[in-house]
């Protein structure tokens, strides 16, 4: 996301942050599970993104073990020359097959994973049309690529439409989007976006951070929740959520496969992820596909649980249909205040402020998982019952200042090449 956040209010928020209790950069000194030591005083997370909480589980740690034992604690090179391990590979395998497509690529992380994708397929002469809440890394990619870069306000397929409509005689056009938006909580409708991709013969590249693992049928994200998974013709994940490791990958038809490996720099010129990482992703890879039913069942019934319960409680969660909890607040200071009086109670959530949410939409994100206790949530509704009084009035105000135009900003953006975004 983007914002009109200027310089000196960067720096006000900055003094905001700081202090005690701030809720950016913590240290982290001791984990068991959801309870965490931070800064000296213990506090259960709602902040994190192990919706299946994968990361803790004794057979992922074992497999990374493993692998450090089988083959060090590095690989010897980028994976192009000799970085590249049997593990390696055999994640690959397994993301092409069970997303029934041709091939998997690895890297670093989802965020250089979608730069790769849209430097890789776009350029001069292209037009990349991004929905204007999707990750920061899209935005970038789409200005790197140097494309003609076109947004339209959230989940506005009518706007999308004359979009294509103007650009239908661009040399290429991509449509980008989150498959579930991190901020928001809501999914992006996949089912329409690939009709006006047939219509217009665009590609369609989406996202599927926060959502791969835990939504659909399969697990595979809002694509296959919608049944649109072979329409769809790139799709980028991350191990950082719900697969509990570190890294990113790419799946597609061979084409872009191969145009990735011969001329994405985050790929080519980055060492191939250590054997631990690769190990732990493998075995969580496998568990989600033996065990995912259960697991996203467990993590359904508590986001159940946890939204009905709030939104009884007064509390405005947007239009989430997901583990991604939006709690709207409204103002960026109030933000930052609730976070530290929660950590106060015992209970750590994640801030957004600008510039990754539009300005007077600020809120704290709930991640919920699929390990959280029934204990631990009621001491997530008695902390927010304790702090509830502003926010619930603050976000009141800010969805009467704010609504419609959830984005924060003008609804037609063309950007160049080193021009400012406005999205």
């Amino acid at each position: 996301m983007a914002s009109d956040l200027e310089f000196s209010d960067l720096e006000e928020l900055i003094k905001l942050a700081g202090g005690r209790n701030s809720p950016f950069f913590p240290l982290i000194q001791a984990t068991s599970g959801h309870h965490v030591r931070m800064d000296g005083t213990d506090v259960v997370t709602f902040g994190s993104c192990d919706y299946l909480g994968l990361s803790q589980d004794p057979r992922v740690k074992e497999h990374a073990v493993a692998a450090i034992g089988a083959f060090g604690t590095n690989t010897y090179g980028a994976q192009v020359l000799c970085g590249r391990t049997v593990l390696h590979d055999a994640v690959e395998r397994h993301l092409a097959r069970i997303h029934r497509k041709e091939r998997a690529l690895l890297f670093p992380s989802g965020m250089t994973a979608n730069i790769a994708v849209i430097t890789t397929l776009a350029g001069p002469g292209d037009t990349v049309i991004n929905d204007r809440s999707n990750h920061v890394s899209l935005l970038m990619g789409s200005r790197l690529s140097g494309a003609e870069v076109r947004t339209f306000l959230h989940n506005d397929i009518e706007r999308l439409e004359r979009l294509l409509v103007a650009c239908r005689n661009r040399r290429r056009r991509l449509i980008a989007v989150d498959g579930l938006f991190s901020a928001d909580g809501d999914f992006a409708p996949l089912d329409r976006i690939v009709e006006l991709a047939d219509e217009y013969d665009a590609l369609v590249v989406v996202d599927e951070a926060h959502s791969f693992g835990v939504v659909g049928p399969r697990g595979l994200g809002v694509a296959d929740h919608f049944g649109v998974l072979d329409r769809v013709d790139v799709v980028v994940g991350t191990m950082s959520k719900a697969i509990g490791s570190v890294g990113g990958f790419v799946v597609s038809d061979a084409g872009v496969h191969n145009a990735l490996r011969g001329l994405a720099p985050f790929y080519s010129n980055s060492r191939g992820a250590p054997p631990a990482v690769v190990g732990a992703t493998l075995a969580s890879l496998e568990l989600i596909e033996a065990e995912g039913v259960g697991l996203r069942a467990r993590l359904n019934k508590n986001v159940q649980h946890i939204t009905s319960t709030l939104r009884s409680m007064g509390f405005d969660l947007l239009d989430t249909r997901s583990h991604v909890v939006p709690l709207l607040v409204g103002a960026e200071e109030e933000t930052l205040s609730v976070a530290r009086r929660l950590r106060d109670h015992g209970v750590f959530l994640a801030p957004f402020i600008p510039p990754a949410v539009p300005k007077k939409r600020s809120r704290l994100r709930i991640g919920v998982t699929a390990t959280h206790t029934s204990k631990q949530c009621e001491l997530l509704f008695r902390a927010l019952e304790k702090v509830a009084p502003p926010i619930r009035a603050s976000a009141r105000s800010a969805r009467i200042v704010q609504s419609p135009d959830r984005s924060g900003s003008r609804d037609c953006t063309v950007i160049k090449l080193g021009e400012t975004m406005e999205a």
